[in-house]
């Protein structure tokens, strides 16, 4: 009986330490979850607690890959391409110009077919800075990724067009406990650049992105 006894409280221990193990996992996790909603992604500071608490660095991605899923499962927001006046092209990813605003502004609806023919996807890692940082990637990437890749220096920023290979690059940068990624975003880059010129056409585009303030939007006009 004192045998069975041992045993059976050795066995309860454990329990109650996994349980409570368990539980200080579950709040690191949502800590962790509640810093990437706040920055709208993985940032240094999350990766910084998860490195304090022996987190492990790739389930902080997939926090955030499933929060993202989630955002874009859960979006009822259309997604369409206006011509306006002036050689102005616009394209919303979240939102949609009311019957009053397409009138106003002289909008002419486009069918989202013709997207890629005016704008083209870019996808971002922008990574901390460090000194060597540029030759280090040389290193770990493979030279056929560098091919269809971009680096800015000044921004410590991975680029590219090409979703497949920023994917791959994207891989290997989260593996590399060396290189940490401040930033992951999607963006939408003009393919058709406009130039305004004349009072007339910048009074316009000011008066359209007043009335796109509340909508992420693209437009193909470059900065003045």
């Amino acid at each position: 009986m004192a045998g069975h006894s041992h045993s059976a409280n050795i066995k309860y221990r454990k329990g109650r330490q996994d349980s409570a193990r368990g539980q200080l996992f579950l709040k690191l996790r949502k800590k962790i979850e509640n810093i990437i909603l706040e920055k709208g992604g993985v940032d240094e500071k999350a990766l910084s607690i998860a490195r304090e608490n022996k987190f492990p660095k790739e389930k902080v991605y997939q926090i955030w890959e499933k929060i993202r899923a989630g955002r874009e499962a859960n979006s009822s927001f259309q997604k369409v391409l206006y011509k306006a006046p002036f050689g102005i092209w616009i394209y919303l990813e979240n939102g949609n110009a009311t019957s009053e605003m397409v009138k106003q502004l002289k909008l002419k609806k486009i069918p989202s077919t013709s997207l890629l023919s005016y704008f083209q996807p870019v996808y971002s890692l922008k990574l901390q800075e460090k000194n060597g940082l540029e030759e280090y990637l040389l290193a770990v990437l493979p030279p056929e990724i560098w091919e269809k890749i971009n680096y800015n220096g000044e921004k410590h920023e991975l680029f590219s067009s090409d979703k497949e290979a920023m994917n791959i690059a994207k891989t290997i940068v989260k593996k590399n406990e060396k290189i940490v990624v401040i930033e992951e975003k999607n963006f939408w880059q003009t393919l058709v650049p406009c130039q305004l010129i004349n009072k007339e056409e910048i009074d316009y585009y000011q008066e359209l992105k007043k009335q796109l303030s509340g909508s992420n939007f693209y437009t193909n006009v470059e900065k003045q």
